[in-house]
């Protein structure tokens, strides 16, 4: 990873989720002032629910998309393959959009149910966003310009007028706004300067079946991560609920950095063959380990003093901030595993399995933890679930790399 522009793309794509972290930031201290422990455990839940549903309506373009773009074949390929992505994730949030409100509805504290609506909402709708796109063709440019930045903007916005009007609701939707505003600039831009044939409504079937094995992951991943802030809003009293759902937001925070960086060295490895691939993927993920472990130190010594001085409406305690940065290591090493080792090699299916297996033993898991002990069950909970969905991807992990050890450079493609 010597070149400067490989450098100056990690630099540019790390800078994204910094102003992504910041933007929410910035309005929380608003938020659980205004909303209340019941309003923000709410909120946090109907985000959870949200991004459940972004996983559906996203039908693992986010996931996969970038590495599709990275290996195009020219521009009008990338358009082309853009349009279908956009086709097939409109069509979804045609249904998944009044189904979440339906569930937001029924899992909020009573006076916040417009609050968790909308949240949910600001969260699914993410998953119409342009930003895998720009990942792909290395291009963290416009990603600040047209989603970071704007949020940034956005969220200062309506961090003063929630504390000005106390409509705590103006914040998603101003995170709305952001997303449909900044999106459709992206796509007009790029389909006027790649003009194509649009898909026709008999080619959605095979649109839907050429992801659906990394659609299944993704929605396996998102089910048990969206599982502990709603259980938690519906079992738990409504300050231990508010402290479980500020450090469940802080967990999503700084999840954004293993994504972004999993994004930032897919074409660096993506250029390499053979060994030489093999060495690269061990960097990678050696990187995310080290992520995950500052991530988990971070989130367990600094966590709890940060959230009691700048959200003291909703610390979090200790405890359940230490189980989640457990969390947020595994969660590091999980995604540099699939992103960059097993989807490169075809392995969508086994990280599917591998992951519908943890999710199947770990959602029962997180609901009966989170009945008996509270929170911390719940957090427990999902630990153990993230764990056991790394565990089960690491002796496929393994052979890979043994296979790329042992292959010559010239059979390379």
């Amino acid at each position: 990873m010597s070149s400067p522009s490989m450098k100056r793309r990690l630099l540019g794509f790390l800078l994204v989720p910094a102003i992504a972290a910041l933007s929410p930031i910035i309005a929380l201290p608003a938020v659980t002032q205004i909303a209340g422990p019941g309003g923000w455990a709410s909120a946090i839940a109907g985000e959870s629910v949200g991004t459940f549903a972004a996983i559906a309506i996203g039908w693992g373009w986010a996931t996969i998309g970038p590495a599709l773009i990275s290996i195009a074949g020219d521009d009008a390929e990338r358009a082309r393959l853009y349009r279908e992505s956009l086709v097939v994730r409109v069509t979804i949030s045609m249904i998944a959009v009044p189904a979440l409100a339906v569930v937001c509805w029924l899992i909020a504290t009573p006076g916040s149910e417009w609050l968790t609506i909308l949240m949910g909402m600001q969260g699914a709708l993410i998953a119409l966003s342009f930003t895998w796109f720009s990942a792909g063709v290395g291009d963290p440019r416009t990603i600040v310009i047209f989603d970071a930045a704007p949020r940034l903007l956005a969220n200062l916005a309506a961090a003063a007028l929630v504390l000005a009007t106390g409509v705590v609701v103006l914040y998603p939707l101003a995170g709305i706004l952001v997303t449909l505003v900044g999106t459709s600039i992206f796509t007009l831009r790029l389909l006027r300067r790649h003009p194509g044939p649009w898909p026709r409504p008999r080619d959605l079937p095979r649109l839907l079946r050429s992801n659906l094995a990394v659609a299944l992951n993704d929605a396996g991943l998102s089910g048990y991560s969206s599982v502990p802030a709603p259980v938690v809003n519906v079992t738990a009293m409504p300050t231990a609920a508010a402290g479980y759902a500020t450090a469940d937001k802080m967990l999503k925070l700084g999840q954004f950095i293993p994504m972004t960086l999993a994004n930032a060295l897919q074409a660096w490895i993506g250029e390499a063959h053979g060994p030489h691939r093999g060495r690269r993927m061990r960097i990678a993920i050696g990187l995310a380990a080290a992520t995950g472990l500052a991530g988990w130190a971070g989130l367990a010594l600094v966590g709890p003093w940060l959230t009691s001085v700048y959200l003291p409406a909703a610390p979090a305690p200790f405890d359940i901030l230490l189980v989640m940065g457990l969390v947020f290591f595994f969660f590091s090493v999980r995604t540099a595993v699939a992103r960059l080792v097993l989807f490169p090699a075809g392995q969508a299916a086994a990280v599917m399995r591998a992951t519908l297996i943890a999710t199947v033993v770990g959602i029962p898991l997180m609901i009966g933890l989170g009945i008996a002990w509270g929170p911390v069950g719940a957090a427990l909970g999902y630990a153990f679930t993230e764990g056991a969905a790394t565990l089960l991807l690491a002796r496929r992990c393994l052979r890979v790399l043994h296979d790329l050890r042992h292959t010559p450079i010239e059979a390379a493609p």
